[in-house]
C-alpha cells in the first residue's frame, strides 16, 4: 500500500493549522475578549489614561525646586566694559561666566497640593471612562451576537418552509397527474415555492449582513470564515418577578462607571474652584544662585599679571539667597472672574451628575418595560405557535386527500411561519433585556 496519501495529509495538517483554527466558532465571551484587546477606540481611550498619569506625576514633581545652570563665553572688540573688572578698555578681550540657580515655591495658597488632588481625580475619572467604553462595546457586541442568532434561526425556518413546500409540490404534481386535483392547484403551490425560495434568499442575505456587522464591530481583518457558536438555550429563563426598579437602580448607582465618572468630574471641578480661590492668597518663594567667571583683563594686584583661572574663579565667585513675597492686589479682576467661572463649572458638574443619574433611571425603567413586554409577547406567541402548528398539520392532511385548496394551505402555512418569526423575535428580545437588567445589577454579560 502506498504511503504517499498519508504523507500528503500529514503535510497539509502541518502547513494549514492556522486556517483550521480560524474556522472554530466564536462564543460571546471570545468575541468580547477579542474586542476589548483589539478595539482601536479603546486603545485611544487608554492613551488618555496614560496622559492623566503623566499629569499626576508632573504635578507631584512640581513640588521640587527647579535647578538651572549655564555657561557663556564672550569676545569683546574695541571699546567696551569688562563685566568682571568694570573697567573701560579699548583692547580686544575675552571672558567666560558660569552660574547655577534654584527656585522653590514655599507657599502658593495650596494651589500645588490642590492640583495634585485634582489630577488624581482626573486619573481615576479617565479609568472609569475607559471602563464605561468597555461596557458599551460589550453591550453592542452582545446585541449584535443575538441578532446573528436570531437571523440564523430565521433562516432555518425559511429553509424548512421551502423544503415543506417543495415536498408539497411533488405530492400535488402526482395528484394532478392522477386527475385528483386541477392543474391550477399545482400552479398556485409552485408560485408559493418561488416566493419561499425568495424568502430563503432574503433571510440568508440578512444573516450574512448581520455576520458582517458583528465582524466589523470586532475589527476582524478577514471575516470570511467567521462563525459564532450558538448557546444551548435548552429552556428560556422566565422570571415572573424581575425585581424592583429601585433595587436595580441602587445597585447600578454603586457599580456602573458612568455614575462614578460624573461624581469624579464634579469633585475635580470642586478642586478647580479651590485652586482658583488659592490665587487670591499671597505667595512666598525662595531663590538661590551661585556664579563665577573669568576675564583676560583681570590682573593680579601684586604681580600685575593676568590672574590664573583657579584664582579668578575663587575671586569672582558670588552666592545669593533671596525670598520673594508677593501679594496680589489688583490684576484686572482676572482672579475673581476665574473664581466665578469655576463656581459655574461646579454647578454644571452637579447638573451632569443629576443628568447621568436620571438617564440611568430611564434606561432601567425602559429595560424593565421591554423585558415585561417581550415576556408577555413570548408567552402569547408561544401559545399561538402551538395552535397554528396543530392547524397546519390538519391542513396538510386535508390537502393530501384533496379536501383543501392550495390557497387555504398557503394561508395556514404563512400564518405559522409568521408566528414562528414573532416567537423568535420575542425570545431574543427577552433574553437581551434580562441580560441588560443583570448587567445593571453588576452581573457580567453572558448567554449561558
Amino acid at each position: 500500500m502506498s504511503k504517499f496519501p498519508l504523507i500528503l495529509a500529514a503535510a497539509c495538517m502541518l502547513v494549514f493549522p492556522r486556517s483550521v483554527a480560524q474556522e472554530e466558532p466564536w462564543t460571546l465571551t471570545r468575541c468580547i475578549t477579542y474586542a476589548l484587546d483589539n478595539n482601536i477606540s479603546l486603545k485611544q481611550q487608554a492613551l488618555s489614561v496614560d496622559a492623566a498619569k503623566n499629569n499626576l506625576a508632573q504635578s507631584k514633581i512640581g513640588l521640587l525646586p527647579s535647578v538651572n545652570s549655564g555657561i557663556s563665553q564672550s569676545f569683546r572688540f574695541g571699546r567696551s566694559v569688562d563685566p568682571l573688572t568694570y573697567q573701560f578698555t579699548t583692547e580686544n578681550s575675552k571672558g567666560a561666566s558660569f552660574y547655577t540657580s534654584s527656585d522653590l515655591d514655599l507657599f502658593r495658597g495650596l494651589q500645588n497640593f490642590r492640583t495634585i488632588e485634582r489630577n488624581r481625580l482626573d486619573l481615576t475619572k479617565n479609568l472609569t471612562d475607559l471602563e464605561k467604553a468597555k461596557n458599551d462595546l460589550s453591550l453592542g457586541i452582545a446585541r449584535m451576537f443575538l441578532q446573528v442568532l436570531f437571523n440564523e434561526e430565521l433562516h432555518e425556518i425559511a429553509v424548512q418552509q421551502y423544503e415543506i413546500t417543495r415536498q408539497q409540490v411533488d405530492r400535488t404534481r402526482k395528484m394532478v397527474d392522477a386527475g385528483s386535483l386541477p392543474k391550477g392547484d399545482l400552479l398556485e403551490i409552485q408560485a408559493q415555492l418561488a416566493t419561499e425560495e425568495l424568502n430563503e434568499v432574503n433571510a440568508k442575505n440578512q444573516l450574512d449582513l448581520s455576520y458582517l456587522d458583528l465582524a466589523q464591530l470586532l475589527d476582524l481583518k478577514n471575516p470570511e470564515n467567521f462563525r459564532i457558536q450558538r448557546p444551548t438555550f435548552e429552556a428560556i429563563r422566565v422570571l415572573d418577578n424581575l425585581g424592583s426598579i429601585d433595587g436595580v437602580y441602587q445597585s447600578a448607582l454603586n457599580t456602573l462607571p458612568q455614575i462614578r465618572s460624573a461624581e469624579l468630574g464634579l469633585k475635580s471641578l470642586q478642586k478647580d474652584l479651590q485652586i482658583s480661590r488659592g490665587r487670591r492668597s499671597p505667595t512666598l518663594s525662595m531663590s538661590a544662585s551661585y556664579g563665577t567667571g573669568y576675564s583676560d583683563r583681570l590682573k593680579d594686584f601684586v604681580t600685575g599679571e593676568t590672574m590664573v583661572l583657579r584664582d579668578q574663579l575663587d575671586f569672582t565667585s558670588q552666592t545669593s539667597l533671596g525670598f520673594n513675597f508677593n501679594v496680589p492686589i489688583f490684576n484686572g479682576w482676572s482672579t475673581q472672574t476665574g473664581i466665578r467661572n469655576a463656581r459655574l463649572s461646579v454647578a454644571n458638574g452637579k447638573y451632569n451628575l443629576e443628568l447621568a443619574q436620571n438617564q440611568l433611571l430611564k434606561e432601567i425603567q425602559q429595560a424593565f418595560a421591554d423585558a415585561n413586554a417581550s415576556l408577555n409577547r413570548f408567552r402569547a406567541t408561544e401559545k399561538s405557535v402551538q395552535a397554528l402548528e396543530e392547524a397546519f398539520r390538519y391542513a396538510d392532511q386535508k390537502l393530501n386527500v384533496g379536501m383543501l385548496t392550495s390557497l387555504e394551505y398557503n394561508v395556514a402555512k404563512n400564518n405559522l411561519t409568521r408566528a414562528r418569526s414573532e416567537l423568535l423575535q420575542a425570545k431574543y428580545n427577552y433574553i437581551f433585556n434580562t441580560r441588560i437588567l443583570d448587567f445593571y445589577r453588576g452581573i457580567p454579560i453572558d448567554l449561558k
